[in-house]
């Protein structure tokens, strides 16, 4: 099983059927994974529309809405209605591609610090450097956004974290 399978199949496990996307390489794997667990995939135009979309999702269903877009200025495009969320206290999980955690510091391609930019507008932020932590960061994710006062919670997904294979895959 690979990281993009963790991260579908922890979804599915939360009672998630639609996620809100705009493609790119970096999330490509999370696409193919959706795809096998049955998760429907609406895609947008622009990453705004993607968040946008999950917080409406959020407040009519009052499950989390999920919005999945690229690295850096994907993501960047995601943080005025990512804030949004916040105010409106809509349980949004932003799921964001990113560089390989192989590659820190080595200049790759839209290397961003995507946690700690979201930071400030959500309630957590995480970025899993492994596969057995990305079931798990996951699973914290989603229950963060729902717990206390609801809101936002961000996860940068690094590419060969989600294309590597996970043994132990601890899905909640």
């Amino acid at each position: 099983m690979r990281g993009a399978d963790v991260v579908a199949q922890t979804l599915s496990a939360a009672g998630v059927k639609t996620i809100f996307t705009l493609s790119g390489n970096q999330i490509m794997p999370v696409f193919d994974a959706c795809i096998d667990a049955d998760i429907r995939l609406i895609h947008v135009r622009h990453e705004a529309a993607a968040v946008f979309m999950a917080d409406a999702w959020a407040q009519l269903t009052g499950g989390v809405g999920v919005a999945l877009v690229t690295a850096a200025p994907g993501f960047a495009n995601a943080l005025g209605p990512l804030y949004t969320a916040r105010a409106s206290e809509s349980p949004v999980l932003l799921l964001s591609g990113d560089s390989p955690v192989a590659a820190d510091g080595l200049g790759p391609f839209q290397e961003l610090d995507q946690a700690a930019v979201a930071a400030p507008l959500v309630k957590a932020a995480y970025r899993p450097t492994d596969g057995v932590a990305l079931g798990h960061d996951m699973a914290a994710a989603l229950k963060t956004a729902r717990s206390g006062r609801p809101g936002p919670v961000q996860v940068a997904l690094a590419f060969d974290v989600l294309n590597e294979d996970v043994v132990d895959t601890a899905v909640a």
